[in-house]
């Protein structure tokens, strides 16, 4: 799994996105916008697992996992807030004109999560959803390791009031948890994971772009 972050970490697409992120954290109206959109994607994820984990299947990890990424989304709209009041944006809810390329965020993260299921479809129905949560978290959690050290970074440089270090905490607890899963419980895992990220990073990209534009497009 550290190898597959290693190469998101390397890719092209992080080289945009740190000057993306540089402009944004610049900017307090921008950065509490993309702040509001980070604590989206989290809160989408939170949604998914609600929806596809049964209680005979959750463990305390499980539980845990929620209760993780339920504080991000507490985390991320709290520090959302603050930066607000100080570059006049609004971020009360999670609309697309209260977040930066807030619906191109909720696109890739649905787009990640249909490739897991098509990768799943030969499973039976009875294990599909549960694999589904495995398949999809690792991918988001690679992902998470590749961009929150990166946003990091940016912060640090502009010595932002903000910090992501103990989501990052969190995530590299979650990206164990979810290799030990994947071994134990996926069929062919690292084939299907490699196909998933491979995919998830054409979705990305996408986001990214998206991001670029709202950039460029906002008025600030």
């Amino acid at each position: 799994m550290r190898t597959h972050v290693a190469a998101l970490q390397a890719d092209p697409t992080a080289q945009r996105l740190a000057g993306l992120l540089k402009a944004i954290v610049a900017n307090p109206a921008l950065h509490a916008r993309m702040l509001n959109t980070l604590a989206r994607l989290e809160y989408v994820g939170v949604r998914k697992m609600l929806k596809s984990r049964r209680a005979e299947l959750l463990d305390l990890d499980g539980v845990q996992h929620i209760v993780d990424e339920s504080i991000h989304v507490l985390r991320l709209k709290k520090a959302a807030v603050a930066l607000a009041k100080a570059g006049g944006a609004a971020v009360t809810t999670f609309s697309g004109t209260e977040t930066l390329a807030g619906d191109d965020a909720e696109r890739y993260f649905q787009e990640v999560d249909h490739v897991a299921e098509r990768l799943l479809g030969t499973l039976p129905d009875a294990e599909r959803a549960e694999s589904n949560y495995i398949l999809t978290s690792a991918v988001i959690e690679v992902r998470a390791q590749a961009f929150y050290p990166l946003y990091e970074a940016e912060l640090r440089a502009a010595n932002s009031p903000v910090s992501v270090a103990p989501i990052m905490r969190d995530e590299d607890r979650h990206l164990e948890e979810m290799q030990a899963a994947l071994s134990a419980k996926l069929p062919d895992a690292d084939l299907r994971l490699r196909a998933a990220l491979d995919a998830e990073g054409a979705c990305f990209a996408r986001f990214v772009d998206a991001l670029e534009a709202a950039v460029q497009a906002a008025p600030y």
